[in-house]
């Protein structure tokens, strides 16, 4: 009796882990098309020849952000939008991490949650995202950053409302 009891507990655990895998990849296809139509179109319209990393940016307009090499093995950036490429040697504007030692230059108790590059403004720039923690009164502020891919240059500091 226990055994049918452990064999059925089995089966059902591994259909419900089917379920939820399919149910995942179901809810996540859209996007892996976006981010797999966004790389076909950097490979064919820049000198991006090899994919390190991809990531969304969602803002005025959404842009997928391709990180990569070019053919020699520079790094490079790619926002690609609808109707709009950019690509920048990674070289020619500051990274992820210049862009949290900036917030936290300027916010010193940030908690820093994600730093995206994207399109502000028609800026190219870096997004970054943080928790500053609450007093006893108050509760956590959120805060999105934006700085010049460039130069780091802060551009605006968005606060986000208390719900």
């Amino acid at each position: 009796m226990k055994i049918k009891i452990t064999a059925a507990a089995v089966i059902i655990a591994a259909l419900l882990l089917f379920l939820g895998v399919h149910f995942y990849n179901t809810i996540q296809e859209k996007e892996w098309q976006i981010q797999r139509e966004a790389v076909q179109a950097a490979y064919q319209k820049t000198i991006l020849a090899q994919v390190t990393n991809v990531e969304r940016f969602v803002g005025e307009q959404p842009f997928t952000i391709i990180h990569g090499e070019d053919k020699i093995g520079q790094k490079l950036l790619v926002w690609v939008g609808d109707d709009q490429i950019f690509t920048q040697m990674a070289s020619d504007g500051i990274d992820a991490e210049r862009a949290k030692a900036i917030t936290l230059s300027r916010q010193p108790a940030a908690s820093i949650k994600r730093v995206v590059p994207g399109v502000w403004n028609g800026n190219l720039v870096w997004e970054v995202f943080y928790k500053i923690a609450a007093e006893q009164t108050n509760p956590d502020r959120y805060y999105y950053d934006y700085y010049l891919f460039k130069d780091g240059t802060w551009l605006d500091t968005y606060r986000l409302s208390i719900q």
